[in-house]
């Protein structure tokens, strides 16, 4: 069975035009976001991208263009962010993968009850693994779902942790810098 076409351009159009709202109605709100941004701004960057590394439903991608923005008003300064980005992302999917090695199938099992379509959750995640290989690390973050899954899928899988650190350096930097720079 087929999966309808969605068009998304309403809806950014939509968001687009409430943001200008909002920027014109409440400017005194975008200065507070951006002096929390001025003064947390790696603290806020590494525990977002941290957390949303380790499974949970955080927005790292929002996290990373805001960010990227505060760099671009000099709140925040781009090489301290790129490493904090990097490492905040390394040390979570790390975790993942060693999780995933010592508990296997059944750490996989529960993140994908967590997930929003836990029947496919699992057999989609291995399927891109074994059908895209290791190269898989590389653009899983882009892919939601298969974010989640394919650190501890690695080591589940008993991929060797230099090569599985090799690959996810590469994923993690062209994620980063992706979305700092749309930022």
């Amino acid at each position: 069975m087929r999966r309808p076409v969605v068009c998304y351009w309403p809806v950014l159009f939509a968001a687009a035009v409430f943001a200008t709202f909002f920027w014109f109605a409440y400017p005194r709100l975008f200065m507070d976001l951006y002096a929390l941004m001025a003064r947390h701004g790696y603290a806020l960057t590494f525990g977002l991208l941290f957390a949303e590394a380790m499974g949970l439903p955080f927005p790292a991608a929002i996290a990373l263009v805001a960010a990227g923005a505060a760099v671009g008003a000099h709140a925040l300064f781009g090489p301290y962010v790129v490493f904090i980005a990097v490492i905040a992302l390394l040390l979570g999917d790390t975790v993942q993968f060693w999780l995933g090695r010592y508990m296997g199938w059944a750490l996989l099992g529960f993140l994908c009850r967590v997930s929003i379509n836990p029947e496919t959750c699992i057999l989609r995640s291995a399927e891109s693994f074994y059908k895209r290989g290791k190269v898989t690390l590389i653009v899983a973050k882009f892919l939601p779902g298969i974010n989640t899954m394919a650190a501890p899928l690695a080591g589940s899988m008993k991929m060797r942790f230099g090569q599985f650190l090799q690959l996810e350096l590469v994923g993690t930097l062209i994620y980063s810098f992706t979305y700092l720079i749309l930022g």
